[in-house]
């Protein structure tokens, strides 16, 4: 019988986001603890208590993406905010003075929007959204339309113009097929984690061999291949493939794909 393993590969390659625009940014200029304050400012006018100011750049002790929930708007210069992006006393990222700060509207929370996709047909909750503009992930709550992918918890994973892709380890979906009955031999590389499945010995070797997604230099995504494969090989079921589970990465994207698959 014929044994496969599915391999995740991106979907969505190199996509740009096209969420909504943030409703106001800008760089603090002032230190105050609990406010956001930037002078010249006209946040009367644009941002609404609910609204989230999210930190567009990382600060010391504040990592890029951490946010202040919008409680008042003081006046056009100043907002009262709370959250994981500043300090519960004190000053420091949104209520430091030098931090670049994005306000996404509430209904615009935890979305990643691409105009032209066709999610409904290829993601699913449980899916992973890679952002390649912070090197963060983040999993998939709901599919909402063709267009529109709600992630899970209260999160800024993805504003407009953030690049990302999207994986996912359901099987055959979004997946690479590699064949494992008549392989004679499966190595993986330390240096740069490439797997490379033989399938005939000799001066006419015959190979796959996958390279990595995401960069590194161990064979973390060989250990598990070979694991899932010999699985695979060993069941006595009438199902007949596997799929090779989104794994974490040492690399800087921190989640391993099939990154080219080539055969020679």
């Amino acid at each position: 019988m014929y044994r496969y393993i599915n391999l995740p590969v991106q979907m969505y390659a190199s996509s740009t986001a096209t969420n909504a625009a943030a409703v106001d940014s800008g760089t603090t200029d002032a230190a105050t603890a609990g406010k956001l304050t930037q002078s010249g400012q006209n946040f009367l006018t644009t941002v609404s208590v609910g609204d989230y100011a999210v930190i567009t750049t990382a600060v010391s002790g504040f990592a890029v993406r951490t946010y202040g929930l919008v409680t008042a708007v003081d006046s056009d210069t100043v907002l009262s905010i709370s959250g994981t992006g500043l300090p519960a006393t004190g000053t420091g990222g949104l209520s430091a003075s030098g931090t670049a700060y994005s306000i996404i509207a509430a209904a615009d929370v935890s979305k990643c929007v691409l105009s032209g996709a066709k999610f409904t047909e290829n993601v699913a909750a449980g899916d992973v959204v890679c952002n390649t503009t912070t090197n963060l992930n983040y999993v998939v709550a709901k599919v909402i339309n063709d267009t529109t992918i709600l992630l899970s918890g209260t999160t800024f994973g993805i504003l407009t113009g953030d690049g990302f892709f999207v994986l996912s380890d359901r099987g055959s979906v979004g997946a690479t097929k590699i064949r494992l009955d008549n392989a004679t031999e499966i190595r993986g590389n330390a240096s740069d984690g490439q797997v490379t499945v033989h399938y005939k010995r000799g001066a006419t070797s015959q190979k796959c061999a996958i390279s990595m997604g995401d960069t590194v230099t161990d064979d973390a995504y060989y250990l598990k291949f070979r694991e899932v494969a010999l699985e695979i090989m060993k069941s006595r079921w009438t199902v007949n493939s596997g799929t090779m589970p989104l794994t974490p990465s040492s690399g800087t994207q921190g989640i391993q794909w099939a990154g080219s698959v080539v055969f020679s």
